[in-house]
């Protein structure tokens, strides 16, 4: 018999199945694969520990990112103290935004990325974060650094206090932003550069001392395989490494791999966060967003795009969540048998904004903040033993909220920024 590759197999008969599996070629990029599995598995049980009992999943997805930001807030202003953070791409963003803020308190730098956004009088017509999406190149690099040192510009990159000077500030930082050089071409490996702001806003030296585990996912293309980066290593390299996605950004080197994001071949990473964890009694999942939702026409070929990415993303982590409970889990709860009670954070996204969920708009950030935020608290008030808070919580990662989140407003009733909100991070250029 003959395979999918042309070469000749022998069928092995799965007897809990009853299928006929036809192995991969020896030397073929999926048994390779499949090899680096099996050996990443060794390489997990190696360093397991048993003791750690909650861990928090953190998926990727940037226009989702004001929804994951909320949802921490929320944990984090409800006393929440995870054993383990496991992030892929913009994942990675926001945890490191709780655990190791550059200037800030957790609360206030969760809060600014609701600032990463665009006035809505701007998005309406010109529907591109560039605030978030910058160009690539040296140039670009220089554009934005001399951008930064300028003191007539520094005022419209500082909090704005009415709605009227956040206005401003969002059109200057579109000016700037559009004169910005670029060096893109046919033969780039990716559109932008890779969050030109991130050191602005994450202090990496901090990362080795975040109290709980935390890892980033990336993919090695070099050595085909998924790859954990541990806080005691991560290094803002680390950091662009894993927020690789092919096209946005490109394949990034560090050392001698050549990385992609995780969640281009994973997008959830159950297999090392449990093979590391043995102990783990709870998990708690974002879902981000209900990819039957997003199902939708677009608005315009930008909409189409980020549709063409989001959407099946989600499709997949939500799959990969159902494969990993029923197959390697054995189901949901611990109390109906399963080893670990695994958990779906749902947001209560209203149907009138569901058009709108993918926007990087003002609004639609602020929204989509506070029903994150609403969500983990009552999660965290439903779950307490799940999650732990009976147990004691060091006192250097207690938090006081700066303020609670804005109440969410319709986006007929208001359209620009809350006067409250901080400025989007110096140096962002589209």
């Amino acid at each position: 018999m003959v395979d999918l590759a042309g070469s000749k197999a022998t069928p092995r008969h799965n007897g809990a199945t009853g299928a006929f599996v036809y192995p991969h070629p020896e030397g073929s990029k999926r048994h390779r694969l499949k090899q680096n599995r099996r050996a990443k598995t060794e390489e997990n049980s190696r360093v397991a520990e048993s003791r750690s009992k909650t861990a928090l999943v953190l998926g990727g997805g940037a226009p989702n990112m004001a929804l994951m930001a909320g949802a921490l807030a929320g944990f984090e202003d409800a006393g929440v103290d995870f054993d383990v953070i496991s992030t892929s791409g913009a994942g990675a963003v926001i945890a490191l935004l709780q655990y190791a803020p550059k200037g800030m308190s957790p609360h206030e730098a969760l809060r600014n990325v609701v600032d990463l956004s665009v006035a809505d009088s701007i998005y309406d017509l010109f529907p591109i974060n560039y605030k978030v999406f910058s160009k690539p190149g040296p140039l670009a690099d220089w554009y934005r650094a001399m951008t930064a040192a300028n003191p007539f510009l520094a005022p419209f990159f500082k909090p704005p206090q009415t709605p009227q000077a956040a206005l401003f500030s969002d059109l200057v930082q579109l000016a700037w932003a559009t004169m910005c050089p670029s060096m893109l071409d046919p033969s780039s490996g990716g559109l932008c550069a890779r969050l030109p702001f991130i050191e602005n806003v994450v202090d990496f030296a901090k990362v080795k001392d975040i109290e709980p585990y935390f890892y980033m996912s990336a993919f090695s293309l070099t050595r085909e395989m998924m790859v954990d980066f541990s806080k005691e290593e991560i290094t803002v390299d680390h950091f662009r490494a894993a927020l690789a996605f092919p096209f946005i950004y490109g394949p990034y080197q560090l050392g001698k791999d050549l990385f992609y994001e995780g969640a281009v071949r994973e997008c959830i990473n159950y297999k090392d966060l449990v093979e590391k964890h043995t102990g783990l009694e709870t998990i708690v999942v974002l879902d981000v967003l209900g990819s039957d939702t997003l199902i939708r026409a677009p608005r315009n070929l930008y909409d189409a795009w980020v549709l063409s990415m989001i959407i099946p993303l989600v499709k997949i982590a939500e799959d990969d969540t159902e494969l990993f409970a029923i197959k390697h889990n054995g189901g949901f709860r611990r109390s109906d048998g399963a080893k670990t009670d695994l958990f779906k954070l749902q947001f209560d996204i209203p149907d009138e904004y569901l058009d709108e969920v993918l926007d990087w708009s003002s609004s639609n950030a602020q929204r989509l903040f506070k029903i994150g935020y609403d969500a983990s608290k009552a999660f965290a008030a439903t779950h307490q033993r799940e999650l732990g808070l009976g147990r004691d919580r060091p006192a250097e990662h207690r938090v006081t909220p700066v303020h609670a989140p804005p109440a969410a407003r319709p986006r007929k009733q208001a359209r620009e920024r809350n006067p409250a909100m901080s400025s989007s991070p110096k140096g962002s250029g589209a």
